[in-house]
């Protein structure tokens, strides 16, 4: 198929699979609706898609049309104009009906597109979709994790024990923040190391921009026992409501674990379930139970508003993720 149509939030995999269409940019009109905040400009963006479509190759070989960062398609987060979405439909009805030669393409990318759309259904006629669907935290982390090996390897690096989910739960799950700050490590070791360590990323890597805190990066670094990488995770998120925040977290985390440990495994994916059974090596269930009441406690205090609810949070975990001396 000759139309293509890419939708995902991650602009890096997005952008990654329109340039296979691009190619070497022989031909290529870009119309960017990025800035195309009001109806206006949103219908200026329409005509200037359709008036590119509708001019076939000339002097070039191939021509491709791309369209990118469509962000009112259907589906998006925020209203969008009646006479802007009678454009959209019309022009998915018109690149329907019109049948592209073979050295000619055009190529519709953005954040969101319901697919149940009339103007998903139209192009569905003569388009092929590729949809980068965001998923639930943890998949989102483990796809992440992924990428950041696949990228190191790349670059000529590999990740030591437990060094690559540091380096994820610091730079978060955006493509194009792990590509960056995976040159950034490359440049740092400079060549005379290809083994990423923690303390590397502690000394170079930066939070992808935008990103947020996961909270995985803590509840994985408790389940560890891992009390430096758990208070380290705990200070992203300080700020208001902190200690309410992090008491409710972490008590669902403990009582997570022990339904685990009691066989009551009911709604949880393998991948979480796995994971989750990993760290149950960790504690004893007498354990767990201390800890998750510690917590319980806590929280009731943050709620109430105790002023050292904050500085009761990280003493609770330092207490708590060191192991007793046998």
């Amino acid at each position: 198929m000759n139309v293509h149509v890419i939708i995902g939030e991650d602009d890096y995999l997005v952008s990654a699979a329109a340039r296979k269409v691009v190619g070497d940019g022989v031909g290529l009109e870009v119309v960017d609706s990025l800035n195309s905040t009001n109806a206006d400009l949103q219908l200026s963006d329409v005509r200037k898609a359709d008036d590119s479509f509708s001019t076939p190759p000339f002097l070039d070989p191939v021509k491709v049309t791309w369209w990118k960062n469509v962000h009112f398609l259907p589906g998006g987060k925020k209203a969008v104009a009646d006479d802007v979405k009678t454009a959209l439909v019309a022009f998915a009805k018109k690149v329907a009906a019109a049948g592209l030669p073979d050295n000619q393409h055009l190529v519709v990318s953005g954040p969101h597109l319901l697919k149940t759309s009339e103007f998903a259904k139209a192009l569905a006629k003569c388009a092929e979709f590729e949809v980068f669907a965001a998923g639930k935290p943890w998949e989102a982390a483990r796809a992440a994790l992924g990428r950041a090996v696949d990228m190191a390897a790349a670059e000529g690096l590999s990740f030591a024990p437990g060094a690559a989910e540091r380096f994820v739960a610091t730079v978060g799950c955006d493509c194009g923040s792990i590509a960056n700050e995976v040159v950034k490590l490359r440049e740092y070791l400079g060549g005379e190391r290809k083994v990423v360590e923690p303390g590397d990323i502690d000394a170079i890597t930066s939070p992808g921009t935008g990103i947020e805190p996961e909270v995985w990066s803590l509840t994985d670094a408790i389940g560890r026992r891992n009390l430096a990488a758990a208070l380290d995770a705990l200070r992203r998120f300080e700020g208001s409501g902190f200690a309410v925040f992090a008491t409710t977290v972490v008590e669902k985390f403990f009582r997570q674990l022990l339904d685990i440990a009691a066989g009551r495994t009911e709604g949880l994916n393998q991948y979480a379930l796995r994971k989750n059974q990993e760290f149950l090596r960790n504690w004893t269930v007498p354990e767990l139970r201390a800890a998750r009441y510690r917590f319980m406690m806590l929280r009731e205090q943050a709620v109430s508003g105790t002023q050292s609810a904050d500085t009761l949070v990280v003493t609770t975990l330092v207490r708590t993720t060191r192991r007793a001396r046998r």
